[in-house]
């Protein structure tokens, strides 16, 4: 089984329900990515744990600069979904791949807009 056979349908959007020892991963809601190895999760980069700073556009920066190297060092161990994280569900999942630079201006904006919103 890998990743994709893990995508299902909800009512709203696809996701991915966690199960087992995953849910102990999960610290909260938003964008984040989120790195499988096989078909489990294994870990996270949360976007939000970046320090403070009064200026959002550098703080959003910052963590987009973040997630790129967080990803480069992922990458090698599995693969790496962009996804909304969401009462122990991982919501409208997206495959991130430092070779498609779509996939990292999907990221890039998710990452923006969160802190546009939340900030």
């Amino acid at each position: 089984m890998n990743v994709i056979d893990r995508i299902e349908q909800a009512q709203a959007c696809e996701v991915i329900n966690l199960i087992g020892s995953e849910k102990d991963l999960y610290t909260g809601c938003g964008w984040k990515l989120a790195r499988f190895v096989g078909s489990t999760l294994v870990g996270f980069f949360d976007p939000q744990e970046v320090k403070y700073q009064e200026d959002i556009q550098a703080m959003a920066d910052e963590a987009v600069e973040s997630a790129l190297a967080w990803l480069a060092n992922a990458e090698g161990e599995g693969e790496v979904w962009l996804v909304m994280c969401s009462c122990y569900q991982l919501c409208e999942p997206r495959r991130i791949m430092s070779s498609d630079v779509a996939s990292l201006a999907d990221m890039a904006q998710a990452f923006c807009e969160q802190f546009m919103e939340d900030y």
